[in-house]
């Protein structure tokens, strides 16, 4: 007596094979089904709905379609006239079934696995969060009420699901090949770079086991003299970014600029947070003595300098000036922006949670390291992920 284990399981191609070779032989449904040890209703759908078609060759008033394929077994083949036969033909094939299965197990798993009410909501969801400029894995960390996954949103937009477009999506950086000059061992060292070359930073932090330090650099809005820059500054470990606005990107700027952030925290807790700064070879940072200096009875701070062309050589602190550019873009005069305004930005890119951080934020890491009242001293307060702006929109509100 047969058994009942294979029946509602998925038909595979094996048994197909067999269902083809039981209708090539003319065998009822009844005997098929006991070959394979299925129902004989679950045969007759499989060979009813994954039948082909074989146009006839008929002309008017001759019968399109014989009779005999109006009942099992629904098919021609083990029919003897079916060679001869002008009319439609039906035919059932092992591979020809197998591919329409596959197709629509495809099909089945695809679409939108939402009710309507749900997708409009997370539609709406998105909508308003990338219009903040917040990324697909932001969205995904601040609502897991969505209970969706970022690689599922991806799959939403590129389907065309999703009232956001591609040209609404944060940008993402692309990187290419630098050309770098050659440098010569002939060419005299600046003054300000001896004993502060990236060798000599690689040999510090070997020597003495250092693993947090600090990257500083400029940003430019309009390039000239007497235009106003942002002075910024990366703490590695938090990924918390300072930004300062200065009148002039020159050497007292920038001094002026480190010797009010010292006088805000203290010289102690400026070199617990700036220990080691690595930097470029911009002449506005070309006396490092000065910001080095944290007084008679704080250990000094210690600048080292990149390699010319080699702003690789700090590229976190790169990397982290694509969220300046969300705001402003380069060519825009930053006459434009206030020192709030430099303030509120800064604040809504340390208050986005990272990935990278396990979706905390630069905020949190900073406060546990340094405490909250240090960074109220400097201005940086914490924003709720979910309103965080992460475009110029921002200076719209």
């Amino acid at each position: 007596m047969a058994t009942v284990s294979n029946y509602n399981k998925h038909t595979k191609l094996s048994e197909r094979i067999k269902i083809e070779n039981g209708l090539n032989n003319g065998l009822s449904f009844r005997s098929i089904s006991k070959d394979i040890n299925k129902s004989v209703t679950t045969i007759s759908r499989e060979v009813f709905n994954r039948r082909y078609k074989e146009k006839g060759n008929y002309f008017n008033g001759f019968p399109g379609k014989c009779s005999k394929l109006d009942k099992a077994p629904f098919v021609c083949n083990s029919c003897p006239n079916s060679k001869k036969c002008r009319m439609t033909k039906f035919y059932y094939s092992a591979a020809h079934a197998e591919e329409d299965y596959k197709k629509l197990l495809v099909e089945s798993r695809t679409g939108i696995d939402q009710t309507t009410e749900e997708f409009k909501n997370l539609n709406k969801i998105v909508k308003t969060d990338i219009d903040k400029g917040h990324s697909f894995s932001l969205i995904i960390n601040n609502h897991p009420e969505l209970n969706i996954t970022e690689r599922t949103l991806y799959n939403y937009q590129e389907k065309g699901y999703l009232s956001t477009k591609n040209i609404d999506l944060p940008r993402k950086v692309r990187y290419k090949k630098r050309k770098r000059n050659c440098i010569t061992s002939s060419k005299k060292e600046n003054h300000c770079r001896i004993n502060r070359t990236y060798n000599d930073f690689l040999i510090y932090i070997k020597e003495n086991n250092i693993t947090y330090y600090t990257q500083m650099d400029t940003v430019e809005g309009i390039i000239g003299t007497g235009q106003p820059c942002l002075l910024t500054l990366y703490l590695k470990h938090a990924q918390l970014l300072l930004i300062f606005k200065i009148s002039e990107q020159t050497i007292t700027c920038v001094n002026n600029k480190i010797k009010e952030i010292k006088s805000l925290i203290g010289n102690e807790m400026f070199h617990e947070i700036f220990p080691i700064i690595l930097t470029d070879n911009g002449s506005e940072f070309k006396r490092p003595e000065e910001i080095e200096d944290n007084g008679i009875h704080v250990i000094n701070s210690k600048v080292f300098y990149c390699d010319p062309q080699r702003s690789n050589q700090k590229s976190q602190i790169e990397l982290s000036h694509e969220y300046i550019r969300k705001y402003i873009p380069k060519g825009i005069s930053l006459n434009n922006y206030t020192d709030n305004n430099i303030l509120d930005m800064m604040n809504n890119i340390n208050s986005t949670p990272r990935k990278s951080l396990d979706f905390k934020s630069p905020y949190d890491i900073a406060k546990n390291m340094f405490g909250e009242e240090v960074l109220n001293k400097l201005g940086i307060v914490k924003i709720d992920s979910k309103n965080v702006i992460l475009n110029d929109s921002l200076f719209n509100k």
